[in-house]
């Protein structure tokens, strides 16, 4: 996750500390991106009310079998808690079908959890909305996927669009942090700046610009190209620049990190610099999933993301989650979490790999069947101006 408008030096973040290393006055920062707890992804339910294109785990209309119980998932977040985890993201399937979520919320809040909730919005209106700001949360994300007739297609469902933006409506009148979530793919990405604008328009907080990871039903889409990625991207810099009251991120490519190094080259060369001291400290998708991300799905399994699915490294039923993560023996751990992890050569030999840390493993793993393969949606097979590799360390 990269936080543009952190980055472009728009305004900062509560984040900072633990992503780049940056505190605000009475912050404490890591030691190193190495000695961070996981962000954790809960996948809470496989049930979901839609039926979207792009789902990246396949999420369907009823719960999984054996899925974890109420008890089950308080001993989780009992461990969570205990483990020191800075934040646990609720997803899906769709969280909101989960007929204990609010005790569980309110018992992890109660435990010093910080939870932030990922939604298709359909299912979220003004009660729901209060309820959620009662129990406090501290942020909503809400997927929208482009304009009304792109969404409701990709959702497969008419009317979500508007139910979506009525959520996003119910929250900020709760009082609620809200975030629009939007996947890059050949169907969305020319309706990238009217979900901007959307955003502005509803006085949204922050938006996070996904790229595709070929995972669940997302394995159907194909990926934008090079010259759209970089199009997109520049857009992406540019609005977080020009809206500061707008916290910008992008997801799921570590090479956007050098992409954005290399675009604010051209215009300010001090910010540049101070961009890539940033992302060298957090060292990119080196200490990415495995290290500072971790995802439990709906039965317990552990992996290094939500998108590897089809990777566990445990089960929270056989041992719990800080003993798995904590264990210097999983052999796709170790690998994750080497100095010298394998990489292929493209990424081995680039003067970026300090800042971008050699791409995302998973998207490797779905695309080539090797998880030490070439990513092919790196940022930087695009036309970028070169910029200087070398910074003077703070």
């Amino acid at each position: 996750m990269l936080n543009v408008s952190t980055l472009v030096g728009a305004r900062s973040s509560g984040s900072d500390a633990w992503r780049y290393g940056i505190p605000r006055p009475g912050e404490i920062v890591p030691a190193s991106a190495a000695e961070r707890r996981p962000v954790v992804v809960w996948n809470t339910t496989r049930a979901c009310n839609l039926g979207c294109a792009h789902c990246y785990a396949s999420a369907r209309s009823g719960p999984a079998p054996d899925e974890l119980d109420t008890a089950e998932a308080l001993a989780l977040l009992d461990d969570l808690a205990d483990f020191g985890v800075p934040a646990v993201l609720l997803s899906g399937g769709e969280p909101l079908t989960r007929t204990d979520l609010p005790a569980l919320l309110e018992y992890g809040v109660g435990r010093g959890l910080r939870f932030t909730l990922s939604t298709n919005g359909t299912l979220l209106d003004d009660v729901v909305a209060g309820a959620l700001a009662t129990v406090g949360i501290t942020y909503v994300g809400i997927s929208i996927d482009g304009t009304e007739g792109t969404h409701d297609r990709l959702r497969r469902r008419g009317g979500a669009w508007r139910r979506s933006v009525c959520a996003l409506r119910s929250l900020r009148s709760a009082g609620v942090k809200r975030g629009i979530r939007f996947t890059l793919t050949p169907d969305t990405v020319t309706d990238l700046e009217a979900v901007l604008e959307l955003a502005v328009s509803e006085h949204v907080e922050r938006v996070c610009v996904y790229h595709l990871v070929p995972s669940g039903r997302g394995r159907r889409l194909a990926d934008i190209d090079a010259e759209q990625r970089r199009v997109a991207l520049e857009c992406v810099f540019e609005f977080a620049v020009t809206h500061p009251d707008v916290e910008v991120l992008t997801v799921d490519n570590p090479s956007d990190g050098p992409a954005l190094v290399r675009w604010l080259h051209g215009r300010d060369s001090s910010a540049a610099q101070q961009c890539r001291r940033a992302l060298e400290w957090n060292r990119g998708a080196a200490q990415g999933p495995g290290v500072g991300l971790a995802a439990i799905d709906e039965r317990g399994d552990v992996h290094v993301d939500q998108f590897s699915r089809q990777r566990s490294v445990g089960n929270i039923r056989l041992e719990r989650f800080s003993r798995i993560w904590s264990d210097p023996g999983h052999p796709y751990l170790r690998a994750l979490r080497a100095a010298d992890r394998p990489l292929p050569a493209r990424c081995s030999s680039c003067p970026e790999r300090a800042v971008c840390g050699g791409g995302l493993r998973t998207r490797a793993e779905a695309t080539t069947g090797d998880p030490w393969g070439f990513d092919p949606s790196c940022s930087l097979l695009a036309t970028w101006p070169s910029a200087p590799t070398r910074t003077t360390r703070r």
